[in-house]
């Protein structure tokens, strides 16, 4: 979560894991959605019933992703909660869908984003850049080893990357311990700051300068 009100990617438990850290879903302006995988995707359904029944909230609520995000989100809904048409019932919180065509500018709340394709099992997966309160930061999302993480990295204060394998890997679709190394090593030449996350185990070694994100922490304040 960027600055308390910018989600990352909204996976099952996000609502849940919001509340028990002592943060109001209420307080989010901003959902991105990197791509319809379900552990980024599937927090969708309870988020938008919090929507409808308890998070009441003056501006709208902006969902974030790539096309046929609103589909995804509606369909998921539909199966999570039988019974209940989402396009008929009259949320307390207004929802906005923005789906994002790659490398066009857009403001959404007070933030302007960008989304940078990925390689990820073939899926549309989009990186993220986003400029907030005049910070500059890039999010990877998933993926592999592609060309387009060092235009997502270019010129950027704060990098928050997968690490999905704390060891070399030929996995295609994530990041290794090798390939976030000489993307930090880049990052951090040029002033910047590395987060890891999504590791797939605790790491027991994370390359210089990265900093492994765990639950609930707070970094770069």
């Amino acid at each position: 979560m960027l600055d308390g009100r910018i989600l990352l990617d909204i996976p099952p438990s996000a609502v849940l894991d919001m509340r028990r850290h002592g943060i109001a879903p209420e307080a989010l302006d901003v959902v991105l959605v990197s791509h319809l995988h379900a552990d980024h995707a599937f927090g969708l359904p309870f988020h938008l019933l919090d929507c409808i029944l308890r998070s009441a909230g003056e501006t709208p609520l902006a969902i974030v992703g790539p096309p046929g995000l609103r589909a995804h989100s509606e369909e998921l809904f539909a199966l999570a909660w039988p019974g209940l048409d989402v396009t008929k019932l009259t949320p307390k919180r207004r929802v906005e869908y923005v789906e994002l065509q790659p490398r066009r500018e857009v403001k959404v709340a007070d933030i302007a984003v960008s989304a940078i394709p990925m390689s990820h099992f073939g899926l549309v997966a989009y990186g993220y850049r986003v400029t907030c309160q005049g910070v500059r930061l890039a999010y990877t999302g998933d993926t592999g080893d592609c060309g387009e993480i060092d235009e997502l990295t270019n010129d950027v204060d704060a990098l928050i990357l997968e690490l999905t394998h704390i060891a070399p890997t030929r996995d295609a679709d994530h990041l290794d311990v090798a390939t976030v190394a000489r993307v930090a090593e880049k990052v951090r030449g040029r002033g910047g700051k590395v987060f890891a996350t999504h590791m797939s185990v605790p790491p027991t070694h994370v390359p210089a300068g990265v900093t492994a994100c765990e639950d609930g922490k707070t970094y770069w304040t």
